[in-house]
């Protein structure tokens, strides 16, 4: 019979590296967003849109809806949302 192994779910945190810069004010910055497009996330995706545009009142919005959900995203997205200063990244995106 297999047997079953259990890990505390107790973590620890990460260290740090030394010398990280806190995000900047991302008002008036390019705001990029990537995420799967799973219909349950995209609700969550859309209050999360309307929040950073009402607070970070951002230049511009770039979005990318991945069209599969299991495959990542492709190049060309990738390369499209790099030029954004902050970018939203979705689990599995």
């Amino acid at each position: 019979m297999a047997k079953i192994i259990l890990h505390s779910p107790v973590g620890h945190e990460a260290p740090h590296a030394e010398g990280l810069a806190p995000l900047t004010d991302p008002r008036g910055s390019r705001v990029a967003f990537l995420f799967n497009g799973h219909v349950s996330v995209l609700p969550f995706w859309k209050n999360l849109e309307q929040e950073v545009m009402l607070r970070c009142e951002p230049e511009s919005i770039s979005k990318v809806v991945k069209p599969n959900t299991f495959a990542p995203a492709s190049a060309s997205d990738i390369q499209e949302l790099s030029s954004a200063d902050l970018a939203l990244v979705g689990v599995c995106a």
